[in-house]
């Protein structure tokens, strides 16, 4: 148990932490498209950079980026239901076509231009899975570097906002339509197979259509559910790279991707009692929205207030243009196939 001192040393950096995640929930309000979470990012590394990191909120800093980070992810599950196999249908080849792609291009990628192993992941896994949330769960597990995150987060970032307006443009303005049949539903699995982030999944899929929001979400939801499997492979992964230059690393499986994958069983159970749970007066699917749409949000973004406050603009310039490069050709790449894809299963695919 933590000493009254300890706690006393945490309390500065954990309470700036926690009004960056309030500035940021403000601005989040005005503008959906991009997360509390990047908001929090964003801010907190400019405030690094201008104004300077303070000392004395080190210890509460290091509590939000490293622990509070690990327990946002266990929460995650609880709200993430596995019972998604069940419902995606054909779309789910889509998804599983953007995982593997994704992370194999950008490991591959990756190191032919000779970046990290840790790096070329969050990369990967924010394009793969879901963006920023991905990126800051699989930090901690591979014990990457504030600056890596950073530029991942900043790749993942700004070809989510190109995805997040292009897909509509081109769905409502080119052949893309003629290619799709004009399908909804072949849209919206597109949408949720590639792009990156959850709020831009719904803003993409809601420009077209306000019907297309559920489906994408669907098949953005098996990405999301990824998150627990990915993170064990690529810590072990990361772990086998270091023990090849070292010999010394040994994988440690992350104990917060092990709580996400029971959470997911444990959130499938009550999913398939609602009714039991509302005889006794528990309304498991307000709980779950509560927690999904403000304590994760909130969690998230307090989080990465704490990751931003670490991150240097020299240590990521050090690194050069060689990461964008990766994050691009990646996130072109899924979208292309998550497109192709959609394409060849749209006769399989309800109008």
């Amino acid at each position: 148990m933590p000493s009254s001192e300890a706690l006393g040393k945490a309390i500065p950096g954990v309470a700036y932490c926690v009004i960056v995640a309030l500035v940021s929930f403000v601005i989040w309000g005005f503008y959906k498209q991009v997360s509390a979470l990047m908001w929090a990012f964003i801010i907190s590394i400019v405030i690094a950079n201008v104004i300077g990191f303070r000392s004395w909120m080190k210890t509460g800093v290091g509590f939000c980026s490293g622990q509070l980070l690990r327990l946002g992810v266990a929460v995650l599950g609880f709200v993430t239901s596995a019972l998604i196999w069940t419902s995606v249908g054909v779309g789910v080849v889509a998804a599983f076509v953007v995982i593997v792609a994704a992370l194999g291009l950008s490991l591959w990628l990756g190191s032919r231009l000779g970046l990290g192993h840790r790096l070329a992941s969050l990369i990967g896994v924010g394009t793969a899975i879901c963006g920023a949330s991905a990126i800051a769960a699989l930090t901690p597990a591979i014990g990457a570097k504030e600056e890596e995150s950073g530029l991942a987060v900043a790749g993942i970032t700004l070809f989510g906002l190109v995805s997040m307006f292009l897909y509509p443009f081109l769905f409502l303005n080119t052949p893309v339509n003629g290619l799709l049949g004009g399908n909804l539903n072949a849209y919206s699995i597109w949408v949720g197979a590639g792009i990156h982030e959850t709020a831009q999944v719904i803003a993409a899929a809601g420009a077209v259509n306000a019907s297309a929001v559920q489906a994408a979400m669907l098949i953005k939801s098996v990405r999301i559910f990824m998150i627990g499997p990915v993170v064990f492979l690529l810590s072990w992964y990361c772990s086998t790279c270091e023990k090849g230059v070292s010999g010394k690393k040994n994988f440690v499986v992350p104990l917060f991707a092990v709580a996400f994958t029971i959470g997911t069983l444990v959130c499938a159970f009550l999913d398939v009692n609602i009714a039991s749970l509302l005889s006794v007066g528990i309304n498991w699917l307000a709980i779950k929205a509560y927690i999904s749409g403000t304590v994760l949000p909130f969690t998230f973004a307090t989080a990465f207030a704490g990751v931003g406050s670490k991150v240097s603009f020299k240590s990521i310039a050090a690194l050069g243009a060689k990461p964008i490069l990766v994050a691009a050709t990646v996130a072109v790449t899924a979208g292309v196939l998550a497109f192709v894809t959609a394409v060849l299963l749209l006769p399989y695919i309800a109008v």
